[in-house]
């Protein structure tokens, strides 16, 4: 009988202790997908008012990001207060790809901001909204 209790007591812990760390999941990816879309609006100000050359920390706090990404989705955490579709976990690979996609777009931001080459820089802050377009059509709901 004791054995039957402990074991039911570990189980419900894990239970507890996995819906936690999903919730935690939820949070981190929100925070910094909020945090990429606040650096995407600084950016646009920046390349309005020629100043190219202040892109790159923003550029730099989305690839960090954008590096943690395929981390913060793990198996439960897409019950809760989230937008993930469960695309997500059935093509994990793909979604994977994409955050590389964006990892990557965003590093060339990176690079195009520190060679002061407004055009360049322009045309790879599209780059990095099309690779946030191609995950959210698939993997995020409205």
């Amino acid at each position: 009988m004791l054995t039957r209790v402990t074991l039911a007591a570990t189980a419900a812990l894990l239970l507890v202790g996995g819906t936690a760390m999903a919730q935690d999941s939820i949070k981190a990816r929100k925070d910094g997908f909020q945090t990429s879309k606040n650096a995407m609006a600084e950016i646009k100000d920046l390349l309005g008012s020629d100043k190219v050359a202040q892109v790159g920390p923003a550029a730099q706090r989305m690839s960090a990001f954008a590096a943690q990404i395929p981390t913060l989705f793990p198996a439960g955490s897409d019950k809760g207060d989230t937008k993930a579709k469960g695309d997500i976990w059935a093509n994990n690979a793909d979604f994977a790809a994409k955050a590389q996609a964006y990892e990557a777009a965003a590093k060339g931001l990176e690079a195009a901001a520190a060679s002061g080459d407004k055009a360049a820089t322009a045309k790879q802050f599209a780059a990095v909204g099309g690779a946030c377009k191609a995950c959210h059509e698939r993997y995020r709901a409205d």
